[in-house]
């Protein structure tokens, strides 16, 4: 008897009484330790969920009617969603159609008063997109109001993790004495990040003076108790110590959307972004996130991006299913076909996968529309038969093709990914990233890019050996899902900078600002424009590939060598 049989041997009982009383024993088996639950996927039942809402949230819901407000916190906590006692983080999507930007508005203000009137408080708004807290016990009731399109989690982006080495690598040093070409001497850099944690001790040193600070956090703080940002803003500091810096952080992508129209506003030239996001889009270079890339470069900036560092972490493959029993099979040259996927994870780690495929439909510029509704689930097991997590969104019903899950490792040791083929018309090309998982089975660098670097308006940065130029293992790589060349150039990574000590900033995080820094230095001391220094930057690299642009270096290491 095949696996796929086995598992709907161990619990044909369990779901028909599931089919009949659906959420509250759906909930109930949820295992919060990672200790895991008998739950194997069927393809002869209907889907539960709500199709408004995203899976996860559902199973919060649910976790919450069953078993209470402590047992929903601790669920919460292991897959980083959101909560203040009974309330939970979420962002409401209106329906738009082709409606006006005034009725796009009207709409939303219905969403507001709805929100408020169940209790909830509207925290922040961009265009259909509303972000509130809502009380779990309304969530329900939440989506069943017409004008609400869909419920899900925030997206959050991830972090691409004294003089920066780099300076003196790439001849930037040369530029700092030359006399500035403009009566202000540099440009207006901002670094769009996650927090700035002890900038201010920086101030007058790794940073400037002064500099000019705005979060778009629901708390407002800029701080966040992240450093990442202050990391990256001493390289830009580095590389342009004239430049004017501009610090401005996030935590959702509705915070994001309205930060980068303030920047915009602000007539910042310049965006040093190193952070990325999984399952935000196509991979194409459209989606919302690429959508805030394209509309700073239509207002004339420039947006620097890590590539990410996900060569490691990544694989994509067709949708193989020889023996026809609906699990997705998995390819190693030279061994047999297996239906699991192996990752391993260390005691104590919070870790995630996530997956998306190749039926997102077309970018209006707003939202995806004409989707085929192909649906694939995702299951993670800590070891046969111990489900630990699954992701179930209801792509027949209009859900982006996403899925994820997430938990918290109980003891260093392998964990396996299974992908079943619920409901679709073709066999997709299936994605995967893994956050925290490492020495995949079934590894594939090419086209680890990850969004927004995938946009054609974003100049992706890739990460090189600060002593030898040697490609780090976990730069991505392009190409893009449209098959585009990525990245666009490469910087020094493993510096030095005060926030995280001697040679210890690695990653495109501190390849990225490098290459902000370096257009905010020629901005400065050069009559040249912003298109016109990409062109000069892209010609002066060194060459570290085969010849030209290629999908690990791009056109080459940053060097501004006169």
């Amino acid at each position: 008897m095949n696996k796929r049989l086995k598992r709907l041997a161990w619990i044909g009982f369990f779901f028909l009484a599931a089919l009949i009383l659906l959420l509250p024993n759906k909930a109930q088996l949820q295992n919060q330790s990672e200790l895991g639950a008998d739950l194997p996927p069927r393809d002869d039942y209907q889907k539960e969920g709500h199709p408004k809402m995203e899976y996860v949230l559902y199973r919060l819901m649910g976790i919450y009617q069953t078993q209470g407000i402590e047992k929903a916190k601790e669920f919460a906590r292991l897959r980083s969603i959101d909560m203040e006692g009974d309330l939970v983080r979420v962002v409401l999507e209106s329906q738009t159609g082709r409606a006006s930007e005034a009725e796009i508005q009207g709409k939303a203000s219905l969403v507001k008063v709805q929100v408020e009137n169940l209790g909830g408080k509207v925290e922040t708004s961009y265009r259909q997109l509303i972000q509130s807290m809502v009380p779990l016990r309304a969530l329900g009731t939440l989506i069943d109001y017409q004008v609400v399109k869909y419920l899900r989690l925030p997206l959050k982006p991830y972090l691409l993790e004294v003089t920066s080495e780099g300076v003196n690598k790439t001849g930037a040093n040369q530029w700092h004495s030359l006399e500035a070409y403009r009566t202000q001497q540099g440009a207006k850099i901002c670094i769009l990040d996650a927090g700035f944690k002890g900038y201010r001790n920086l101030l007058g040193t790794e940073l400037p003076s002064s500099v000019i600070t705005q979060s778009f956090r629901v708390d407002r703080s800029i701080t966040a108790d992240e450093e990442h940002g202050a990391a990256c803003a001493e390289i830009v500091h580095d590389m342009a110590p004239y430049a004017e810096l501009w610090l401005v952080n996030f935590e959702t992508d509705v915070e994001q959307h309205r930060a980068v129209d303030w920047i915009i506003d602000q007539g910042v030239e310049i965006i040093s972004y190193s952070l990325g996001w999984f399952n935000a889009g196509a991979g194409d270079g459209t989606g919302p996130i690429c959508e805030d890339v394209k509309k700073a470069h239509d207002n004339g900036l420039i947006w620097i991006s890590g590539a990410g560092n996900e060569a490691e972490t990544h694989w994509e493959g067709k949708y193989r299913d020889p023996d026809s029993n609906g699990w997705c099979n998995f390819e190693k040259p030279g061994e047999p076909v297996s239906e699991e996927f192996a990752f391993y994870v260390y005691e104590g780690d919070s870790y995630f996968v996530f997956l998306n495929w190749d039926d997102w439909g077309t970018w209006t510029g707003s939202e995806y529309i004409g989707s085929e509704g192909n649906d694939y689930d995702l299951y993670l097991y800590r070891e046969w038969p111990v489900l630990t997590d699954w992701s179930r969104n209801d792509q027949t019903k209009g859900a982006p093709p996403t899925e994820w899950v997430a938990a918290r490792a109980s003891a260093t040791g392998w964990r396996y990914i299974y992908i079943d083929k619920y409901q679709a018309r073709r066999n997709c090309k299936l994605e995967l990233f893994f956050w925290y998982g490492f020495n995949l089975e079934h590894l594939v660098p090419s086209g680890s890019i990850i969004i927004p670097a995938d946009s054609p308006h974003a100049i992706a940065v890739g990460a090189t050996d600060m002593a030898d130029d040697s490609l780090h293992f976990y730069s991505s790589r392009g190409p893009t899902s449209d098959r585009r060349i990525k990245p666009d150039l490469c910087a020094p990574s493993g510096v030095s900078s005060a926030t995280f000590g001697e040679r210890e900033f690695y990653g495109t995080s501190a390849s990225t600002p490098h290459v902000a820094g370096a257009f905010g230095l020629l901005r400065g001391k050069t009559p040249y424009t912003l298109e016109q220094i990409r062109t000069i930057l892209e010609a002066r690299a060194v060459d570290l590939g085969p010849s030209g642009k290629d999908n690990k270096f791009g056109f080459g290491r940053l060097s501004l060598r006169r």
